[in-house]
């Protein structure tokens, strides 16, 4: 169980416990397209555009839409249900109807313990939710982290989650904005074991969990933690098992994932940010973490590839002074609270 791992691993170095992640990456076919939609139907504040890429705040987190065909990436099919991209909202109902309106359709809808979720799909099949918690999820330690980034970038009502950085004006309903100020707290990456992926992401990475939980499937064994949490700063990373058997919405239509897909895992990639890049690299590899790209230094600074064997991949990035500059890094400069 969690608890006995982190026994037996308590004197490992916890790497990047404290490089926080400060861009998800999303890739996406056509650029103008998937604006269109983040912009215009989501309601994401824009913090710098190019011919390349999008960037947008999504609260502690930067959302970066790069162009897949620069990269290398193939996005495989019209649903990729390998991760799950979780905005939270103070009503679950009233955003929803409000981005319907906007042109965004929901799939799936799931009322259980932790609180209401509904997902979607964005044009290029990444999969995203919406988050309202409830009372029962609020006590748990991953709450505290949700709290600390809806009173820090917040805006709507204080109702369940806690009073919100900005409340909304009078005649103001929590939807005109779309997603702007509902930010994103939640990436769920699926796997295909938890154990292994406890491994990977607390024993290799140095990853600090917080929460290791039993997953939405009543069907699994009750002792088996489907659903770990890491603090990486401004937001939760978690993975989260692929179940044993179905879990169906409140429709009943199939809820969950029943497998990885390993073309689908490499089109969402997490950004950390690091100093000593080097040494970081060095110290991953020593602990078994493959890379796919050595650090490379370019104007932007030095950054650096590697890859879960899910096919799950993430960035280090070490900004130069002169990125720290643009639009984008000076956002960076306040989520790293530099």
């Amino acid at each position: 169980m969690l608890t006995e791992i982190k026994k037996e691993t308590a004197g490992i170095e916890d790497i990047l416990a404290e490089s926080p992640l400060v861009y998800l990456i999303l890739y996406v076919n056509d650029l103008a397209e998937s604006r269109d939609f983040y912009e215009n139907k989501l309601g994401l504040k824009v913090i710098e555009v190019d011919e390349e890429s999008a960037k947008y705040d999504a609260g502690k987190v930067v959302l970066v839409l790069n162009r897949a065909a620069d990269y290398g990436v193939e996005l495989v099919g019209r649903r990729d249900d390998s991760s799950d991209v979780v905005f939270m909202v103070d009503d679950i109902n009233a955003m929803r109807e409000a981005l319907e309106a906007r042109g965004v359709t929901f799939v799936r809808r799931r009322t259980y313990e932790i609180g209401l979720v509904t997902d979607f799909y964005d044009p290029n099949g990444h999969r995203l939710m919406i988050y309202q918690p409830s009372e029962v999820a609020l006590p748990r330690p991953s709450a505290d982290k949700i709290r600390e980034v809806w009173k820090e970038y917040g805006r709507g009502a204080s109702e369940p989650i806690g009073p919100a950085a900005i409340p909304l004006k009078e005649g103001e309903t929590t939807g005109d904005r779309g997603l702007d100020g509902k930010p994103l707290v939640y990436l769920f990456m699926f796997v295909p074991t938890s154990d292994e992926a406890l491994d990977y992401y607390h024993n290799r990475l140095g990853l600090n969990n917080i929460e290791g939980v039993h997953c939405c499937n009543p069907a699994c064994p009750p002792e088996e933690r489907g659903v770990v949490k890491y603090d990486v700063g401004g937001m939760l990373l978690s993975t989260h098992h692929v179940h044993k058997t179905p879990v169906v919405d409140d429709f009943g239509r199939i809820y969950s994932p029943k497998e990885v897909n390993s073309q689908h895992t490499r089109t969402i990639v997490p950004v950390f940010h690091v100093t000593k890049i080097n040494d970081v690299v060095e110290k991953l590899k020593s602990n078994g973490v493959e890379f796919t790209l050595d650090v490379v230094n370019s104007e932007i600074g030095n950054i650096a590839k590697f890859e879960a064997e899910t096919g799950h991949s993430f960035y280090l990035y070490e900004p130069s002074i002169g990125a720290l500059r643009w639009p984008t890094g000076k956002r960076l400069k306040e989520l790293i609270g530099a």
